[in-house]
């Protein structure tokens, strides 16, 4: 970072602009009947995703295809009835008989639960002056024009991780801030980086701040939210994401903004391969859902951009949920940080109602039916459906269009422009239902969200944290229904454990269930023929872009191919074997994770076990000796690699004393054979010089005199030894040095 970079304070100029702003502020507001002037006017909604791009019927008059919208159209047209109608008059036919119940859950078997919240660690810096509590955001010490934001957004007071980390990060501090799905905390780590940003040498254009998300959606939304923040101050950001046009952000970025709100892989792409792109002068490095970053396939990347980045700077992570990876990066990235829990006690929102569906093994092909069953019933608009895969999500679309359910899909497979769109539509109320994956899990915030339904059970309770979290914001209320299968019990119990008492169970009329079921069952073939017209058009899509492709290798050959090849900062087969090692090991702790198995895999784990060892005791002898003796070994490396863990650098490059003195006389013997063949000739030594100098009498007569003597030793101790069994040991003594 450039030394002479400081925060200086705004001009004489500038400060007489401001208090004019404020002065005309004032004179509306107290005008007319003393009704104040934001009492008149709406507050602001932060969030805009239809912004950021063209439209899908202009994307797809484009790229001449179809949406799924009118696929399914197409199908309900063909169809003599209509699905809707006929389950329409069955549940009104059957709503009097039987209706979904709602009871407590009551748990199989009750643990105590340890809580982790109040344990502090020495590595960070004690916050003991930082306030929860601030009744306006004036107390906050903000400037006018992020007041006059705040207002114009409808903040009025700040919630306590606002409280607590505007006045800190003002300062410059490190901080790793936690607190609930919903309690603000993109603007907890906004409005101060603006106002440092407004104190910024504005002759020198540089990047000043860098926020990194996990997803798209949730980039434009930290996005939106700063343009909103800032649109009162000359501050100017920018959006660096993947499947929105490069051209355009690599233009963004050579104009030096001073925010860039990024997902790491497309920074990386720019950093490398777009000219006039660094981070130089950066002074903020702010990640949000910092525990997602560091999951499988982001790692690797945010350690790259911490390396690019100056060490003088400021660094904020924010998250709902903390990991040990998130520690790992605080210890390396972070100088004396602060640790901000706004809500260490209650990590589940107040008005949060949390339901569980027990899906049972005999009941899991109608899994579809009982989410249709609860949709059309009990939760009938505002609601989000997570799905496990991209597939299941783009089914369950299929199916809640061909059922009259108006529907939008959120996942990987959809282009940027339709993934927008469809949290736009959504936000505006034109579909009831969102059906996503993951991807919607994280940080977006959709005002009159009601009800989340995790339709796949999240792989673990942060992912259910994060999930449930997209309902009962900022104090609203908001209901949260999970199906659990057999296989989920550990999540089952770690939900129960987190909702306590107010953990409930519902229970889906067996009625609704077999019709919906019947209902599915003929709308397969509706449903094969819209999947089959996305392939086929697909494919030809694919030879389009193909032949597009030739032409203008062919017309513009020269031009292509003298562009400079990009490049990123691992290799392709790098990363693929980083991907592959740190699935394995997340594989290996979930295993390890999920004691609690149902009874059919533990009956098939100990047949299997059975099995084994019968095929082991019909092998021959010499097979099984070498099978018991890999195992031996296998436990031998493991024992090792746990207790030199612990041990010295000098045991661990240390070996045994029977290794040593086998080296030591291997390699004697390897001297004695080169002297005798004649490669090595030896020096002759001293002792050698002194029996040459001797005449050949002296030798003959010390033969003489000792030859009697040691034959008379030598038939005492075979006299004395005969009785004696020869010992098999031999001594090591002759492998120590002399």
């Amino acid at each position: 970072m450039d030394p002479t970079f400081v925060f200086e304070p705004p001009s004489d100029e500038e400060l007489e602009d401001d208090d004019q702003h404020i002065e005309e502020e004032e004179g509306e507001e107290e005008d007319g009947d003393g009704v104040s002037k934001t009492s008149r006017r709406h507050s602001q909604s932060p969030w805009d995703f239809g912004f950021y791009s063209e439209s899908v019927a202009e994307e797809h008059a484009r790229r001449s295809t179809t949406s799924v919208d009118f696929k399914i159209s197409k199908a309900l047209q063909e169809r003599s009835v209509p699905v809707k109608d006929t389950a329409a008059d069955e549940d009104s036919n059957s709503s009097e008989s039987e209706l979904d119940r709602q009871e407590d859950y009551r748990p199989e078997d009750e643990d105590d639960e340890v809580s982790n919240a109040g344990e502090t660690k020495s590595f960070f810096a004690p916050s003991e002056g930082a306030s929860f509590h601030a009744n306006s955001f004036m107390e906050l010490n903000l400037s006018r024009p992020l007041l006059r934001a705040c207002e114009a957004l409808g903040y009025t007071k700040p919630t306590p991780i606002q409280a607590a980390c505007i006045p800190l990060a003002m300062t410059g501090r490190d901080i790793c801030g936690s607190a609930i799905t919903g309690s603000g905390k993109t603007a907890a780590f906004t409005l101060p980086t603006l106002e440092r940003l407004l104190f910024r040498p504005k002759r020198m254009m540089a990047i000043r701040v860098l926020i990194l998300t996990p997803t798209r959606e949730l980039a434009v939304q930290v996005h939106s939210m700063v343009e909103k923040l800032a649109q009162f101050t000359d501050i100017r950001c920018c959006l660096i994401v993947g499947g929105l046009s490069s051209k355009m952000q690599e233009a963004a970025l050579r104009s030096m903004p001073d925010i860039v709100v990024a997902t790491p892989g497309r920074m990386i792409d720019h950093l490398r391969n777009s000219m006039s792109v660094d981070l130089e002068d950066l002074a903020v490095l702010i990640l949000d859902e910092a525990d997602r970053l560091l999951e499988l396939g982001f790692s690797a990347e945010i350690h790259e951009l911490v390396r690019l980045c100056p060490r003088r700077r400021q660094t904020m992570l924010f998250s709902a949920t903390m990991t040990e990876e998130v520690d790992e990066l605080v210890k390396l990235s972070l100088t004396k940080p602060l640790r901000l829990s706004a809500d260490p006690s209650t990590k589940r929102p107040a008005k949060l109602t949390e339901e569980v569906v027990r899906v049972r093994r005999m009941r899991e092909v109608n899994q579809e039916a009982v989410l249709l069953a609860l949709c059309s019933k009990t939760f009938t608009s505002k609601v989000i459906i997570f799905s496990g895969t991209k597939e299941a999500a783009h089914r369950l679309k299929i199916l809640f269009g061909l059922a009259g359910f108006k529907a939008a899909e959120l996942h990987g497979n959809l282009t940027q422009v339709q993934r927008l769109e469809a949290l736009e539509i959504f936000k505006k109320q034109e579909v009831d239902f969102l059906i996503a994956t993951d991807v919607a899990a994280r940080g977006l915030d959709i005002v009159g969200v009601q009800t989340v339904v995790n339709y796949a059970c999240p792989r673990d309770i942060t992912s259910y944290i994060h999930r449930v979290g997209r309902t009962a914001r900022a104090g609203r209320e908001g209901y949260a229904v999970t199906f659990v299968t057999d296989t989920d019990r550990s999540l089952l119990k770690a939900i129960a454990k987190r909702a306590g008492s107010k953990l409930k169970s519902r229970i889906v009329a067996e009625q609704s269930i077999i019709k919906w079921s019947q209902i599915i069952e003929q709308m397969e073939d509706q449903v094969a023929a819209v999947l089959q017209e996305e392939r086929e058009e697909r494919a030809l899509r694919k030879a389009e872009m193909e032949a597009t492709k030739a032409e203008n290798i062919i017309a513009h050959r020269d031009e292509i191919y003298s562009r400079p090849k990009r490049t990123w900062f691992v290799t392709e087969k790098e990363k693929k074997l980083a991907a592959k090692a740190a699935k394995t090991s997340v594989e290996k702790e979930n295993n390890s994770r999920n004691e609690v198995i149902s009874a059919l895999q533990a009956e098939d784990l100990k047949q299997k076990e059975k099995r084994k060892r019968e095929r082991e005791k019909n092998l021959p002898r010499k097979k099984r000796r070498k099978l018991e003796a890999a195992r031996e070994m296998l436990e031998e490396q493991n024992q090792s690699e746990k207790l030199g863990s612990g041990k010295s650098k000098r045991e661990k490059s240390g070996m045994s004393l029977v290794d040593l003195a086998y080296r030591r006389a291997k390699a004697v013997k390897a001297v004695k054979k080169a002297v005798d063949a004649g490669k090595i000739v030896r020096k002759a030594s001293k002792k050698s010089n002194r029996s040459s100098q001797r005449s050949q009498s002296r030798t003959g007569e010390m033969q003489e005199l000792f030859q009697g003597d040691m034959s008379e030793r030598k038939q005492k101790r075979i006299s004395s030894g005969a009785g004696k069994k020869k010992s098999s040991f031999k001594s090591k003594s002759r492998y120590k040095r002399k």
